[in-house]
């Protein structure tokens, strides 16, 4: 049985490779794209296929989810790799899915490991990114620069830690 997640309107699942269109054509838009540091511009299903063909077994420490929105599909991606990150394609914006993904993947996390805090960072003027990790607890703790592939020059990033504690006080744990 392959492993998911689920919130209230969302699965969290596995990738698999009749993703790549979706991801490729998500991934592909450049508002995206720019905030992706690892991310290239323009991307291709050929990228999106090699992608998929290396993501990470799920398991609670690390792990790489689809995003899955009930009667639409494939909306996006969550990982904690080194750190938490995630992607929504743009019609998704705003919508609180991010939000709600997240939640659902650091309650897992938290529930199944002894982890006492995790990492998560993003570019400096990605405001929406940002609002979601102080809404679910995280908070600055440094600053760097990182390149980013579809910018092509290095972004200013502010770097987020959330602890277990933190997470548990804003009502999140499931």
């Amino acid at each position: 049985m392959t492993l998911s997640l689920k919130t209230k309107r969302l699965v969290l699942r596995a990738p698999r490779l009749e993703d790549t269109d979706a991801i490729a054509e998500g991934v592909g838009d450049y508002e995206v794209a720019r905030f992706l540091t690892a991310v290239p511009h323009p991307y291709s299903r050929k990228m999106a296929r090699d992608w998929l063909a290396g993501a990470p077994q799920n398991t609670p420490e690390r792990n790489c989810f689809i995003i899955e929105l009930e009667g639409s599909g494939l909306v996006g991606c969550i990982s904690l790799l080194s750190e938490l990150g995630y992607w929504i394609a743009r019609p998704h914006w705003g919508k609180g899915l991010v939000t709600e993904a997240a939640a659902r993947l650091i309650s897992w996390h938290f529930t199944e490991t002894q982890t006492e805090e995790m990492h998560s960072s993003a570019h400096v003027d990605n405001v929406a990114s940002l609002a979601v990790q102080k809404k679910l607890g995280f908070v600055e703790h440094g600053r760097s620069y990182r390149f980013s592939q579809a910018c092509q020059h290095n972004i200013e990033h502010v770097e987020t830690r959330l602890t277990r504690s933190a997470f548990i006080e804003r009502g999140w744990m499931q």
